[in-house]
């Protein structure tokens, strides 16, 4: 744990940093990254914002599961229900309002401009990995890839932007990891389709080009708004960084899942973790995949760890801290 960051305690927004549905329930066997990020900060989890009785001193989570950055017609025409998404999910414009309503009805109520201001400035805004739900959706589909990106980019810009345009001075904005080297993708991908890690090599080609341009991006904001401190937390190095040497961290095997129906990654995407005929593993801790689409609490664990305290973030969280502490 890192010295002075309760510096941040009672202002922490979470903006999709990982897989909870609308009401909070999480798509793994526990913990998230953000999870480990409240506990690092010793402030309680974030309460979903759609579950109204919640306490919000501590900040809120606006994420919900399988969100796209399709708008809702053109997710219907071009999507629909394909492989084993049903029914259209809502987009992340739905979550920019819920933030800016949560803003002003909760955290800035009764405030002045300037105290509002004063509130967003203090606040740590952690968005999470925008654009893997759609990447693994739409892989090998007619989506364009151009397309894809550029709706998917488009869409952190807008939440970044928002962000900074309203005053927020320390933004933590995850990549994406190698999704092809989930199970789900290694499945639907072809046996001869490998990268040196043995993943979905076409996959992963598409979600390497989403960070390099999110990267670039970062540059031209922190260039744009040099009194604030934007860092990119490096999702896809953090896992190659498990992947590559998975024994150092426990792990028994890089690329089975714990939950599913058998199978070389014990993964079938027409027999789903929790249907008829699935079962899950002894011990999930040992597995760096939940359910072939999802990821263990453990592997969390570890990603949020080289995320906080092992310089996976660039700027280093360290000096975003530091920042904050005016040291």
């Amino acid at each position: 744990m890192m010295g002075g960051l309760q510096s941040f305690v009672g202002s922490l927004i979470s903006s999709l940093p990982g897989h909870r549905n609308l009401y909070g329930h999480r798509q793994c066997d526990g913990r998230l990254v953000v999870d480990f990020l409240c506990e690092t900060l010793a402030i309680p989890y974030l309460p979903p914002y759609k579950q109204a009785s919640s306490n919000f001193s501590s900040g809120a989570n606006f994420a919900v599961a399988g969100s796209t950055a399709f708008s809702h017609d053109l997710f219907a025409k071009s999507i629909g229900n394909l492989l084993m998404w049903k029914g259209i999910p809502l987009d992340f414009q739905v979550q920019i309002e819920w933030f800016r309503r949560f803003m002003r009805e909760v955290a800035c109520k009764g405030m002045s401009d300037s105290e509002c201001k004063a509130e967003i400035e203090n606040a740590l805004f952690w968005v999470g990995e925008i654009g893997g739900s759609d990447y693994a959706r739409t892989f090998g589909s007619s989506i364009s890839h151009e397309l894809l990106t550029k709706l998917t980019l488009g869409q952190i810009s807008k939440i970044v932007k928002s962000l900074l345009d309203n005053g927020a001075k320390y933004i933590v904005v995850q990549g994406l990891p190698p999704l092809g080297c989930c199970p789900l993708e290694m499945f639907l991908s072809k046996a001869f389709d490998r990268d040196q890690m043995g993943c979905a090599s076409t996959c992963n080609a598409l979600v390497q080009s989403h960070n390099d341009n999110l990267q670039k991006m970062i540059l031209e904001w922190q260039k744009q708004y040099p009194n604030c401190v934007i860092a990119y937390a490096d999702f896809w190095r953090a896992f190659e960084t498990i992947l590559t040497h998975y024994k150092d961290y426990e792990f028994d095997e890089p690329f089975k899942a714990c939950c599913g129906a058998g199978g070389p990654l014990n993964f079938n995407m027409h027999s789903l973790c929790g249907s008829i005929g699935t079962s899950t593993c002894t011990d999930p801790s040992r597995l760096m995949h939940w359910d072939g689409i999802h990821l263990t609490e453990a592997m969390y664990k570890h990603i949020a760890d080289l995320f906080l305290n092992q310089g996976y973030c660039k700027p280093s969280f360290q000096e975003l801290v530091k920042k904050k502490r005016g040291m």
